[in-house]
């Protein structure tokens, strides 16, 4: 989604790597990630919101259509076809609609698991320093 670069933290498609060396930069690195937390997930609502404005439109749609064709003669018989080929291709483009969408909250979810990773790291790291500090 995007890049932030700077001396302590770096993200980079779905890849983040931190540096630190001290506890001082350690707890700046968590207060930085734990922004882009929130950054990360609050795109991944938008998303959402887009994904179910979609579906609403094609609910619509589905509500406001009228019933398949009644009657067992052939003209009535390819009419049904026909609605169902129609009423098929439109739930293919449905599906078309929302795969970008859900590409895109696949990548922000596998962003947030680094980050979720990379603050258990950071944390364990402070801890061991400052046991170490300690003894």
């Amino acid at each position: 989604m995007d890049n932030l670069s700077n001396e302590l933290v770096k993200i980079e498609g779905n890849k983040i790597s931190a540096t630190m060396n001290s506890v001082a930069e350690a707890k700046l690195i968590i207060k930085e990630l734990k922004l882009k937390k929130k950054q990360y997930s609050l795109d991944k609502k938008t998303l959402a919101n887009q994904q179910k404005q979609i579906r609403a439109q094609y609910t619509s749609e589905v509500r406001t259509r009228g019933s398949m064709v009644r009657g067992s003669g052939t003209l009535t018989s390819i009419a049904r076809t026909m609605q169902r080929y129609s009423r098929d291709g439109r739930r293919a483009r449905l599906a078309n609609d929302l795969e970008p969408f859900e590409k895109k909250k696949h990548e922000v979810e596998n962003i947030l698991a680094a980050i979720d990773n990379v603050i258990l790291q950071t944390e364990t790291y402070i801890l061991k320093e400052e046991q170490g500090g300690k003894t």
